[in-house]
């Protein structure tokens, strides 16, 4: 389909992509956050707060030079997040300010600090939408997994008050062995609740290197079974068009900035690519040389990935793969084993039921969700 016919976001992100223009950025403010969720990938929650972190955080006006930067390169989208975005004292001040310069604010948020006062001083200050996080379709398996009694309630109180305000609101549901058996109660909560959301199988590592969190990973059989079943209605046909490499949107129109300045190709792949104490981020953007061999990438370069037979059926995310393996260009097990999944269930001509396109599957991050831009007063 030719852009121009396009929606017009949509031919917005196909521009941007094909231009390498920033135009969703998520930036971490801190890694601080009041639950503890089990795969957390920024570090072991049941351990203290990182000493190599500790007061080294973004300040105030770096993260207002940071917003300018963004703007003046093309961003249009601001994704807020942590740890929990909302703990951070100035958050208020820099949605007031990204707002001011025309960008639209999703703010990542477990939900459990969203009441309805924060949801209208959210809303008063210009942000868009909510994401909130959640980690099982039931309060006792979500609250055991986030180590803190009451965060289910709290977290749907939250999305609730979010709504109730006219924020946008985006459940995102994690998705793993321990509550793999809850995936119809996710979807329900959802559309009882008039909302979309995203369902994430995509476990990882931990960014300091821990993998222990991939024990919570779908089982083969476990993954078949609900892709036959209460996630059946996501699978789609197979790509016809396998002549470009496998890549996802990273260092092209979305970018990821850590709680201390790292510029990530996305905040889902921790490959660092510059840091904003040494050099301002339009620099960084443009000549990077980590960001710049990312968009160089060429099919070639994906050697497994280019002769694979399931290629067609993959939902290869390069942050996924990175995170798991330190090889940003080749093959994941899980991700391999997703798109082998897919290819029996096409070949053996398994149903896939109507849907409402409120559930997705995909790596639970803010920037594949770009809202429409914010076109209200600055």
């Amino acid at each position: 389909m030719a852009e121009a016919r396009l929606p017009i976001v949509e031919a917005l992100k196909h521009r941007a992509l094909d231009r390498c223009v920033p135009l969703s950025a998520t930036i971490e403010l801190s890694l601080r956050c009041n639950i503890r969720c089990a795969h957390c990938y920024n570090f072991d929650r049941e351990t203290p707060y990182p000493r190599a972190i500790e007061g080294r955080e973004l300040a105030d006006d770096e993260v207002r030079l940071l917003l300018d930067d963004l703007r003046a390169e093309g961003c249009l989208y601001a994704g807020f997040t942590g740890g929990e975005a909302l703990l951070h004292p100035s958050i208020y001040r820099f949605i007031r300010h990204a707002v001011r310069l025309h960008l639209s604010v999703i703010v990542k948020t477990n939900g459990t600090l969203v009441t309805p006062r924060t949801a209208a001083r959210m809303s008063r200050a210009g942000v868009m939408g909510v994401d909130v996080s959640l980690h099982g379709g039931t309060a006792p398996t979500h609250d055991r997994f986030t180590g803190i009694p009451g965060a289910f309630d709290k977290s749907l109180a939250g999305a609730r008050a979010a709504k109730a305000e006219g924020l946008r609101v985006h459940l995102s549901f994690s998705l793993g062995m321990h509550d793999a058996a809850e995936v119809e109660g996710m979807k329900r909560i959802a559309e009882e609740m008039g909302v979309e959301c995203g369902i994430d199988p995509y476990i990882t590592g931990r960014y300091d290197g821990k993998m222990d969190p991939i024990r919570f990973q779908l089982d083969r059989a476990t993954m078949e079974a609900l892709y036959r079943g209460p996630l059946a209605e996501v699978r789609r046909e197979p790509r016809a068009d396998l002549s470009e490499a496998p890549q996802c949107a990273c260092a092209r129109s979305v970018v990821g900035i850590s709680s201390t300045g790292t510029v990530y190709p996305c905040i889902g792949a921790p490959l660092p690519s510059g840091s904003l104490r040494e050099k301002r981020f339009p620099e960084i953007w443009r000549t990077s040389p980590q960001l710049n061999r990312i968009r160089g990438l060429g099919l070639d370069d994906f050697a497994t990935c280019k002769p694979c037979p399931h290629r067609a059926w993959c939902r290869r995310s390069s942050g996924v793969v990175y995170s798991n393996t330190g090889n940003y260009t080749g093959p994941e097990p899980f991700t391999c084993t997703e798109a082998e999944v897919l290819h029996a269930l096409h070949d053996e001509g398994a149903p896939i039921p109507e849907t409402t396109g409120n559930v997705q599957v995909q790596r639970a991050t803010i920037d594949r969700r770009l809202p429409a831009p914010h076109d209200g007063n600055p």
